[in-house]
């Protein structure tokens, strides 16, 4: 019995110990802090990403998503093959299309900002500019890590696949650069395509997103004319009601930080009689 017991026992520990394990090797994570501007529709942001080569193979160059571009002009691989589907999209004003620039990128301290540059691999297209290659100065070493610092801005659409603003209503998708996935045969980092979804390494995201001072939970937003269709052809309008969400479990810090607000925070009735 006691064996039995000291082997149900070592099971239980074995099982414990395992699940406190990740289930992932995480291998690209991501601090990233960015700002809205919706008059603009911009968003200006940085990333870190530690990154780890789980290859066997050096890694002589980075290879990352800029999916946004695939909306920069009717040119890209993207907009062709929307357009092959019977979709035309050139009634769309200048400041209704998208775009993701990095402004620059450091990699282990190295700045390789002069060395990005656009590459399609899968069709040659001179035009498509969703995957940007960084030559590096030197490899990254099977089993290596490093640092990569990035710097960008991006142009939010007039909603094209999943994202884009409407009026104050901003979906947004996919929308900083990503590294590709380095396999054991090269990179997998496709241009984006049509009818493509995405992939990615596993990874630790910690996002930062900084809105307009003011925005509050439960306001609602109508957009018109993208409801239900009607009878007659025409459409009714979208509501929509924005949701500002609080952990429920908050930490030390984030309780000192609420109260530190609490404190500072002025009532309404104040502000308005303060002028």
């Amino acid at each position: 019995m006691r064996s039995a017991l000291a082997t149900a026992a070592l099971f239980a520990l074995a099982v414990t110990g395992a699940s406190a394990q990740p289930l992932s090797p995480r291998n690209a994570n991501y601090t990233i802090a960015a700002r809205l501007d919706p008059a603009t529709r911009t968003i200006t942001g940085s990333e870190t990403i530690v990154w780890r080569n789980i290859t066997a193979r050096p890694a002589a160059d980075l290879q990352f998503h800029l999916y946004w571009n695939a909306w920069k002009n009717t040119r890209s691989t993207f907009m062709r093959e929307r357009a092959l589907g019977g979709e035309n999209d050139r009634g769309r004003g200048p400041n209704e299309w998208a775009r993701i620039d990095v402004t620059a990128i450091t990699v282990a301290g190295a700045d390789r900002t002069a060395s990005k540059r656009f590459i399609a691999p899968d069709d040659d297209n001179p035009s498509d500019e969703t995957v940007m290659a960084v030559p590096l100065a030197q490899p990254i070493e099977a089993g290596a890590s490093t640092t990569i610092e990035v710097t960008w801005t991006a142009h939010v659409p007039r909603t094209f696949a999943r994202t884009g603003a409407i009026g104050n209503f901003f979906f947004i998708a996919q929308w900083f650069p990503k590294l590709g996935v380095l396999q054991e045969d090269g990179w997998n980092c496709h241009q984006f395509h049509a009818g493509t979804e995405f992939f990615s390494d596993y990874g630790v995201y910690d996002v930062s997103l900084t809105v307009p001072a003011g925005s509050q939970s439960g306001r609602r937003l109508r957009l018109r004319g993208r409801g239900l269709p009607r009878a007659d052809g025409s459409r009714g309008d979208l509501y929509a009601v924005a949701r500002i969400v609080v952990p429920e479990s908050p930490s030390v810090a984030e309780r000192e930080a609420y109260e530190t607000l609490k404190q500072r925070a002025t009532a309404p009735a104040d502000r308005t009689a303060g002028g």
